[in-house]
């Protein structure tokens, strides 16, 4: 447990002086200001609004929530093996600290701007016809959806030792994915159209079976993965 907790802090530490991180929060701060303001100005419904924001996010928050899961163990390997036999960490706590520190920071970085700015959002839109359940549960299918990137881009940095081949391959096969989520909710290719369900979502119309089939999907890769990604690092010769 030891092992584990302090692995877990150092990988924050890490995260936390990480100039893409940085970066990235920085464009989110200014991205969820612009959206609060467009809000406020515009005839819009905020559903609408605030379901492109979330949009966006996942299209280029992905990327970076790709380089830092990806390049987790990858970029470790060449001395993972000396840590283990000198230091004596063992494989387990340390795959367990990439994945909790990952996703705390994945999931943190998403929550700390998109929360209060869905909020404001709702509070001085011109037009508002979000609510707050609305709020929460879509925020909670982004959550999820990341964290399963996440849990993805750990086990691929198990399984491929080249971190630039590792996120070319995990990185077609999501956005491919979102792609065809996106085609089996679209109504017609329009900025309203392209959102689906989305906007009704966060009006608070979504239906208890839509939520449930969702949650059990996305729960589903993130019992999974972990017994992947361990497996594949205590068999590999390191």
């Amino acid at each position: 447990m030891n092992a584990f907790i302090s692995l877990l802090e150092y990988d924050l530490t890490v995260l936390l002086r990480s100039w893409i991180v940085r970066f990235w929060f920085f464009l989110s701060v200014v991205g969820g200001v612009a959206a609060v303001i467009v809000a406020r100005n515009f005839a819009d419904d905020s559903s609408f609004l605030l379901g492109w924001a979330l949009v966006l996010y996942m299209a280029l928050g992905s990327l970076v929530v790709l380089v830092n899961s990806v390049s987790a163990i990858s970029l470790e390997y060449r001395f993972l093996g000396e840590s283990i036999i000198s230091r004596g960490i063992a494989p387990t706590p340390y795959v367990l600290a990439k994945l909790v520190s990952r996703s705390l920071g994945t999931i943190i970085m998403f929550l700390v701007i998109l929360l209060p700015t869905a909020f404001f959002m709702m509070s001085n839109a011109q037009n508002n016809d979000l609510t707050a359940a609305g709020i929460w549960v879509g925020l909670a299918y982004w959550t999820l959806m990341l964290t399963v990137l996440t849990f993805m881009g750990i086990t691929v940095s198990v399984l491929f030792t080249n971190t630039l081949f590792g996120l070319v391959i995990l990185g077609v096969f999501w956005y491919i994915c979102l792609g065809l989520l996106d085609i089996a909710y679209w109504t017609d290719f329009s900025p309203a159209g392209v959102l689906g369900n989305l906007p009704l979502v966060l009006q608070g119309k979504s239906l208890t079976i839509e939520i449930t089939t969702l949650v059990s999907l996305g729960i589903f890769p993130l019992i999974i993965l972990p017994f992947i990604a361990l497996k594949s690092l205590n068999n590999r010769d390191l």
